[in-house]
Formats: C-alpha cells, structure tokens, sequence
C-alpha cells in the first residue's frame, strides 16, 4: 500500500477534519460542525483527533472487525472526558464526528462508513465504484435555520434524527452507533487505488459535477492536495450557496495505490 493524505480547514477556524495512515490502514474523520450549548467543554478538534488516536491504537488488533474497533473507540473517547461530570454526553448535539476506514485484511480491503464519508475504488480493468454512507442526505429535513451564525438543523429536530432508526447515525457518545456502519471488502487482486474522502471533497462529485473518475485522474496528477485545491476553487464561483452558508467545507482526502 503506497498512502498519501491531504487535509485542509475550511476557513479561519480550526480543521475538524482528521485523517489516521499506517502501512495497512486509513482513516477519516469529519467532526460535526458545534451547536452552542453542546454540554461538553471540549471542542470538535479535540473530539475527532481523540476518536483518531484511539480508532489507531485498535486497528491494527488481529480478529478485531472494523465495526468493534470502532464501538471500542467511540468507547474510549467517552471515558477520556473525564468521570468529573463536566460533559453531559446524552445531550443530542454532544460532539461527533463522521468516520471512514479501509484496512488491509489479507487478501482483501475492507472498508467502513459511519456519517456521510465515501470510499470509492478503481480496479485493474479502469473501471471505479464507490460506497457512501447517505441516510443523511435522505433524510427529509425541516427548514434549516440560524444557530450560533451557521445554517443547519435546529436541535429538536438532531435530537430525533441523529443516531435513531429511520435516522442517520455518527460517532458521538454511543458506541452502539458503530454496529450501524456500513461495511464491506473487496478482493485486493482486482483494486489498484482507492479514495477515502470527508464531505468536505465528495462535494466535486456531489455539487459541482466531476465525477469519480475524474477524480482518479486528477489526484494522479495533483495528488490529495491538487483535489482539495479544486474543490476551492468550485466553492469560490459557488452562486447559489445561502449567506450563511460555509462557502467551504473542511476537506480530507486519502489516496492508497496498490
């Protein structure tokens, strides 16, 4: 496995984006934008780098499936905001974060999504899939609104959506949401490259009209880097985004050639 990365805030804030490489894995993660009063004194910048760090630690772990490393990080990252009550983690907007894995697993990749990442793959023939995790994108929502200078869901309507069937489902508190992943493997004989990407890239397929194989071609030539670059300068002649609307989104790219 031959693994660049590439990850950029979407503005001035911090990057709550995250991504985690080794020789026989990847990961992203894309931390859910705060919602004022969230309950935790934690940010999402501290959320997803210590999801990252304990999803790291148990990756690599034979036997372990993607799904159970995953419920044991989410796990672990709540027991490290401490036992001092200062973090109400049952609040509906507790921090969270999307997630996407691909680990080696002898002879085949197997992949995982929770949240809205993708993962798309191009085999030997040229020819490219992808999986991506769109209960979000399905569910229909009510108006979004004004909360804390950002346009998204009021906190009523999260707290009925957000980890619940019929809903969509993150990383946040509750490890149970890892057994709601999406998963599955691909023979690695017939995969010469993969993309693992946040929202914050997919918006090239998504919004702005590339489409995947397209994007195998400019990462090629640009990279992880040359790809976030793009998807910029999309965001920059965007005409039809709300004013509150992020203009960009904080993008996270990972690229693996086999």
């Amino acid at each position: 496995m031959q693994i660049s990365a590439f990850s950029s805030p979407g503005g001035g804030a911090p990057n709550e984006d995250h991504f985690v490489v080794s020789a026989e894995s990847a990961v992203v993660l894309d931390g859910i934008t705060r919602y004022p009063d969230d309950g935790c004194v934690h940010d999402v910048p501290w959320y997803v780098r210590r999801l990252g760090a304990a999803v790291e630690r148990r990756i690599g772990v034979v036997g372990n499936g993607l799904r159970r490393v995953l419920a044991e990080a989410i796990a672990a990252t709540g027991e490290s905001h401490g036992a001092a009550g200062t973090c109400d983690l049952g609040n509906p907007v507790t921090p969270g974060s999307t997630v996407g894995m691909v680990r080696r697993e002898g002879d085949r990749l197997g992949w995982l999504l929770l949240g809205d990442c993708t993962v798309a793959w191009r085999d030997r023939e040229g020819r490219v899939g992808f999986r991506s995790d769109d209960r979000l994108a399905r569910i229909a929502g009510v108006p979004a609104e004004s909360v804390g200078g950002v346009r998204r869901w009021p906190v009523a309507f999260v707290e009925s959506v957000r980890n619940r069937e019929d809903g969509y489902w993150v990383a946040a508190a509750d490890s149970r949401a890892a057994s709601q992943a999406l998963s599955g493997s691909l023979a690695l004989r017939e995969v010469s490259e993969v993309l693992l990407c946040t929202d914050g890239l997919t918006r090239l397929v998504d919004r702005y009209g590339y489409s995947w194989p397209e994007l195998f071609e400019r990462v090629a030539d640009g990279g992880v880097e040359g790809l976030v670059e793009l998807v910029r300068e999309c965001g920059e002649r965007d005409t039809r985004l709300h004013p509150e609307a992020k203009r960009h989104d904080d993008a996270t790219g990972v690229h693996v050639r086999f």
